[in-house]
């Protein structure tokens, strides 16, 4: 079949729409591929930002967890009396009713003046934030029954006063028969060094 010029006369339209459909299809396509591209895009940015903002949420709860313990604990502190200025005379009153409360034989003391914590008492150094961490050395000597009243005693003064005490050393011995006070009956000698520990606000 042969196509003369009246033919392509009246196809010349249709030839042209099919062109132009072609065009705006390419178009289309085009347009799709690029929408999709930005789609994917903003998909990426918006999952990557999302992910930022979950670290850094993750982040504030943890920080906000860390200062809400360091604020019960400090408040733990604060109710003990361990802040402030040493309670020395109250302390000195309360080793007084323990050594009556337990009966204790011979009950001897003495108090170092107070310093800031040097490495031996606190390895991490004597700063505690807005706080210093001070310490008085008590070396103590005692004559008891046995060896179980010394633990007591620790006990008791740990829950009497308002400082925390740490023990550096106890030495205990036998009291010699020959020796011994057979009035009280006492049978142990300890001698202790402790370290009671308070904090006060950094000059």
């Amino acid at each position: 079949m042969k196509l003369d010029a009246k033919d392509f006369k009246r196809l010349q339209w249709a030839i042209v729409f099919l062109l132009i459909m072609a065009v705006l299809g390419a178009a289309s396509v085009w347009s799709a591929l690029q929408l999709k591209a930005s789609s994917e895009k903003s998909f990426k940015e918006a999952t990557a930002a999302r992910s930022e903002v979950q670290t850094k949420l993750a982040r504030a709860r943890e920080e906000q967890a860390e200062l809400r313990d360091k604020i019960n604990r400090f408040q733990a502190l604060k109710a003990r009396g361990y802040i402030g200025p040493e309670q020395r005379l109250d302390w000195i009153e309360a080793i007084a009713r323990i050594k009556v409360a337990r009966r204790i034989f011979k009950l001897d003391y003495e108090f170092a003046p107070q310093r800031l914590a040097d490495a031996s008492v606190l390895p991490g150094g004597a700063s505690a934030g807005g706080f210093e961490i001070m310490s008085s050395q008590m070396r103590l000597q005692a004559h008891l029954l046995h060896e179980g009243e010394l633990l007591l005693l620790l006990d008791d003064l740990r829950n009497a006063v308002q400082a925390l005490i740490q023990i550096r050393s106890c030495r205990m011995e036998r009291i010699a028969s020959r020796n011994s006070d057979r009035t009280t009956g006492a049978q142990v000698r300890a001698e202790c060094t402790l370290e009671w520990i308070t904090l006060r606000e950094a000059k």
